[in-house]
């Protein structure tokens, strides 16, 4: 990804913080098939340093077919985003761009097959969105849970590099970039408001 040195950004927190805020992402990968991609909802774990990524895809999906190849793959988080009047800056001689904030985590994707495994990996897909449904969840058959699991394919990713761009009007003077930032948190709460909220986070 095409990143200028002002877009950057290298704090691990700030980049675990984000995925996790916006944990539903696209799954990209090139195989003999050709190129692929799926919209998923992930899990995300930092342990001894290690930033791993867990998930899981309809059986039917062909793209898992590809893991035991050993592909390479890379997991997109892209939210949020918003546009960018010139009418906010100094000068008149502008024209529109757009603010926005963009991760890609690469790896490789290692099928999880193991019966609790993927029960544990759905649990913790559970806790992130819905804890009040494991209740729930621990009566169902055990017949049932097992159809269910049948029909995916539960699978994790460890980090190997990450690129981020933050482009969040960091090329603006300060006046500008308030004007943006306002501009963006009129409209009320939404994608632009999040935009606004992450410039001032990460703009000093």
């Amino acid at each position: 990804m095409y990143t200028p040195k002002h877009n950057q950004i290298e704090d691990r927190a700030a980049l675990l913080a984000y995925m996790r805020a916006y944990s539903f992402a696209a799954l990209a990968s090139a195989g003999p098939a050709g190129l692929m991609a799926t919209h998923l909802p992930f899990v995300i774990e930092d342990e001894d340093g290690r930033i791993r990524l867990l998930a899981h895809m309809a059986r039917a999906n062909p793209q898992w077919r590809e893991f035991a190849a050993g592909i390479d793959a890379l997991v997109i988080f892209m939210q949020p985003h918003a546009y960018v009047s010139p009418r906010l800056y100094d000068s008149r001689q502008n024209v529109p761009t757009w603010n926005y904030v963009a991760v890609h985590a690469y790896g490789r994707p290692l099928l999880i097959e193991e019966r609790e495994a993927k029960i544990e990996l759905q649990k913790k897909l559970i806790r992130q969105h819905d804890a009040g449904f494991l209740e729930q969840m621990a009566e169902l058959p055990e017949s049932y849970l097992d159809a269910k699991l049948a029909a995916i394919v539960s699978f994790s990713l460890e980090v190997t590099r990450i690129d981020a761009r933050y482009k969040l009007s960091q090329d603006k003077n300060p006046a500008e970039r308030e004007r943006i930032a306002r501009d963006l948190e009129a409209g009320g709460e939404g994608v632009a408001a999040q935009t606004a909220r992450l410039m001032r986070r990460h703009i000093p």
